[in-house]
């Protein structure tokens, strides 16, 4: 067994020498990070494929069983190589036979590890040539910097290994950015500004024309005669780590926008992006948002940022799509927030049990402070909820949301139910309360208009029509694509892949029609929103009457709900379970990774975190995903399964929710 394991740390040491080379269709990349000191050299490999992407797994040459191996281990090898992660996992020798020698089997990775020698595992006894564990990685190589003083700066290394300097310039430097998630670069660094680079160098002499998606797609070379001082680098427009502003207004909550030193043009500028804005000046939303003249003394060139997309909800406008650049036609973007007083500062808390935004459960917050329990009734929580937008509500006690500050609203309410606000309500000084005294609600919707579709089709996925509330449809004048994604998603999509202004599903009755909408974003339907409703829509031009707006929303709106944190849970769609009949594994990692997550862990059913009773209706079931889709409404699917007794010859009764546990 010691002469086995001698012969063993002599390969291992010859096949280190091996160094980021490609030989017969096999890639081989050394991890630059070391578990442990006689892990250090060791290199994982594919084999067997001739894309450099997949392959049986090895490494020091000595293939890996795949006894327990799943999509997890996979994750963590395909990070090794400098990819994402992985879009599968194989076994069975799924690439060719392989040597009988194996190095290690029984691999339990948390998804956590830099390299699979940290996972548990077993030596790689009593596995056979026909047991090799394989991946299938995302084919693009991951793009990082390194040795910088934040997330916007420092050395490329693009799939574990640098970039040499050769020719480096603003263009390769954008696109290098633009890989990043960044609007551009500030400037092209060189001679490894940000520290010594290993000389195993991915590529060099790059030669990009600043269009491209990704900088393999440029003209370069392999970067063989490069050294350890020169690295490229870039320091990226970073409008992540700046903070918000707002200049030249007559008080705090209102003026002129600045992230950082950039001013934001209006140009897509609307009242969602100025809700946004707000509520990271610690307001709790936009009055208005508005638009003024550009300084006369703006030189063309200056940056601003452009073109917000912001749905409402989000909590910093970073988040928002938008653009860096010197074009600009209209005007700065301004905003006159809700002053501090405002009694629209009322909010909902989900803290422990993660009821979904636009649900209208929660604790109930004013002005950022929990309201106490005493005497909290239903009158009470009619009147809180129509202050969110509702029709009304009904009161929860002791916290049901979760724990809460103990910084309470120092007022107990004893509405009628008929006040406008809790303000207008008699209230009384109140008295010393504990985080689990918290105030909360169940908001209804009851009576209000319902936001539908009309005239256009339903598929597993998608959905079209012209946009109704209740019985009005929406009017095309100032219909938008930004109102557009808004109503997608307020009705469980992820967005709108089309719109129409002129009534493409059919005609609609012009004597009543929804038009001037105004959303900030967070209301829980179209409903919530400010808008008019009557005969006045102006028409198009070219149009002698009004006509009617439409939508295709595409690609399903999933979140999880009962999870102990945000990896795990059952999966709803549109406030809706998802069926367990025929829920597995691939299924489920489209799902995570939808969600951000690296991928699934495992696929749950049973309603493993909510239970669900008899006569429940779910959205979907008997999904049929590859693991390859982008949303999980792209996978063969069916709609609405209406969970009784007996059904379809089968029973099923009660707690038949699909659910994932991801992985990171």
């Amino acid at each position: 067994r010691d002469q086995t394991r001698m012969t063993l740390a002599l390969l291992l040491m010859e096949t280190s020498l091996l160094i980021g080379c490609h030989v017969n269709g096999q890639m081989t990349l050394t991890t630059n990070q070391a578990s442990t000191n006689s892990d250090q050299g060791m290199e994982v490999s594919l084999i067997g494929s001739s894309i450099a992407s997949e392959g049986n797994v090895h490494i020091g040459n000595l293939p890996v069983c795949d006894d327990d191996w799943d999509l997890v281990d996979a994750n963590v090898t395909c990070r090794m190589l400098g990819f994402p992660g992985a879009i599968s996992w194989t076994f069975g020798s799924e690439f060719g036979n392989v040597p009988e020698n194996f190095l290690m089997s029984h691999v339990n990775c948390s998804g956590q590890e830099d390299s699979l020698l940290d996972c548990p595992h077993q030596d790689g006894e009593d596995c056979g040539s026909c047991m090799a564990a394989g991946v299938v990685c995302e084919p693009e190589y991951k793009l990082e910097l390194r040795g910088g003083s934040g997330i916007h700066n420092g050395n490329l290394f693009f799939g574990n290994q640098p970039v040499c300097d050769n020719n480096w310039d603003m263009k390769d430097a954008n696109v290098a950015c633009r890989m990043l998630s960044f609007h551009g670069a500030e400037r092209a660094s060189k001679s490894s500004e940000f520290g010594a680079v290993p000389e195993t160098f991915m590529m060099g002499n790059i030669g990009c024309l600043g269009n491209e998606s990704s900088i393999k797609d440029c003209l370069h070379n392999d970067g063989g005669s490069c050294r350890a001082s020169d690295g490229a680098g870039v320091v990226c427009l970073d409008t992540l780590g700046y903070s918000i502003s707002v200049k030249d207004g007559k008080a705090p909550h209102r003026g002129h926008v600045f992230i950082g030193n950039f001013p934001i043009c209006s140009d897509g500028w609307d009242l969602r992006d100025a809700t946004v804005a707000c509520r990271m000046l610690g307001y709790a939303g936009a009055e208005e948002s508005f638009e003024h003249d550009l300084d006369c003394d703006r030189t063309p060139d200056s940056l601003m940022i452009t073109d917000f997309g912001c749905s409402g909800i989000e909590h910093s406008l970073q988040t928002c799509p938008h653009v860096v650049n010197n074009t600009c036609e209209g005007g700065r973007a301004g905003v006159i927030c809700y002053p501090a007083d405002s009694i629209l500062n009322i909010s909902l808390s989900y803290i422990e049990k993660a009821s979904p935004h636009g649900s209208g459960e929660g604790n109930v917050f004013l002005y950022d402070q929990p309201i106490c329990d005493d005497a909290w009734d239903n009158n009470d929580a009619k009147v809180a909820c129509k202050m969110l937008g509702y029709s009304g509500g009904t009161a929860t006690i002791r916290s049901n949301y979760g724990k809460v500050p103990e910084n309470f609203f120092k007022v107990h309410f004893n509405c009628f139910g008929n006040e406008t606000t809790l303000l207008d309500c008699p209230h009384q000084k109140g008295s010393d309360c504990l985080e689990h005294e918290g105030a909360g609600v169940t908001c209804s919707t009851t009576g209000l208009p319902a936001l539908r579709l009309v005239g256009g089709t339903t598929t597993p996925g998608a959905a079209s029509g012209n946009v109704y509330l209740g019985n009005s449809p929406v009017c095309a004048s100032g219909w938008d694509m930004k109102t557009a994604n808004e109503t997608c998603r307020m009705l469980g999509y992820t967005g709108a892949s089309k719109m129409s202004h002129h009534s493409l599903f059919g005609e609609v009755p012009t004597s009543s029609m929804v038009y001037d909408i105004k959303c900030r974003g967070d209301e829980w339907g179209l409903a919530a929103c400010s808008y008019k409703e009557d005969g006045g829509c102006p028409a198009l031009d070219g149009s002698p009457l009004p006509k009617g707006a439409g939508v295709v929303c595409q690609g399903y709106m999933v979140e999880l709900r009962g999870g102990s944190t945000a990896r795990e849970g059952d999966l709803y769609i549109t406030n809706q379970p998802v069926f367990f009949l025929g829920w597995g594994t691939e299924d489920a990692n489209v799902t995570c990774r939808m969600l951000g997550f690296a991928g699934v862990e495992r696929a749950t059913t049973g309603s493993t975190f909510v239970g669900q009773p008899y006569y429940t209706r779910y959205k979907a079931y008997n999904f049929q995903c590859s693991g390859s889709e982008s949303n999980i409404g792209d996978c063969s699917h069916r709609l609405n399964y209406y969970s009784s007794d007996y059904n379809d010859g089968l029973w099923y009764g009660e707690n038949g929710g699909a659910g994932v546990v991801c992985s990171y």
